[in-house]
């Protein structure tokens, strides 16, 4: 399953908003062979499940609403990586993705367990557990 949309830089992505644009313009700038092709809100999770008396539309659109959604899945080949764009990240980053990992890999069995990754202001870094790989460490090498 690749990605529907070439891994390119780009005026505005889906789903990002002010300074996550820049961000994600930076990562794509600085590592432009990372990934072959992207996924951007790529939705996970089962979401909410009316009752079958509601409305065929009001129901997917109730379930489309509450799904997660992931800001980027980087795909090499049949590999995806996930990504969330933050101007910072902590604990509750790490807490997020560690989610998203477990609704993909619940969702799409037929491939393999993501990796995952953050770009933020300060540093992009790239997490394969259980070890951290800072790729780099400061604004100014953007």
């Amino acid at each position: 399953m690749a990605g529907r949309l070439p891994y390119i830089k780009r005026k505005v992505y889906p789903h990002m908003v002010g300074e996550e644009i820049g961000i994600w313009g930076r990562f794509v700038d600085k590592f432009p062979d990372r990934f072959e092709t992207v996924d951007y809100d790529f939705r996970v999770g089962e979401g909410i499940a009316l009752s079958m008396e509601e409305d065929e539309n009001y129901s997917r659109m109730a379930k489309m609403l509450s799904q997660k959604r992931i800001d980027v899945v980087g795909w090499v080949g049949d590999s995806p990586v996930i990504i969330e764009v933050k101007k910072r990240v902590g604990l509750s980053t790490l807490g997020q993705v560690l989610g998203y990992r477990i609704l993909f890999e619940n969702e799409f069995k037929n491939f393999p367990s993501p990796d995952f990754c953050s770009a933020n202001v300060t540093f992009i870094s790239i997490l394969q557990l259980p070890k951290f790989i800072n790729l780099s460490k400061s604004p100014s090498s953007f």
